[in-house]
């Protein structure tokens, strides 16, 4: 084998491992974040999808969850 032989392997093997972590990365990120955000959700609600009123407050709104 030439030099120029072995980098144009090293190159497409490099090439290669690239499209592969992409398409995996396409595929398992829209997962992950939906993941994530229901984990969140699943913290910030701890009451069902129901906000709980103060008992106290009168004509105030709710809190925004997080805030």
């Amino acid at each position: 084998m030439r030099g120029f032989e072995i980098i144009a392997i090293v190159i497409g093997f490099f090439f290669a491992i690239g499209i592969a972590v992409g398409m995996l990365l396409v595929i398992a990120l829209p997962l992950l974040r939906a993941m994530l955000v229901t984990r969140r959700n699943r913290r910030r609600y701890r009451h069902g999808n129901r906000w709980k009123l103060p008992a106290d407050d009168g004509d105030r709104p709710p809190r925004w969850p997080g805030g």
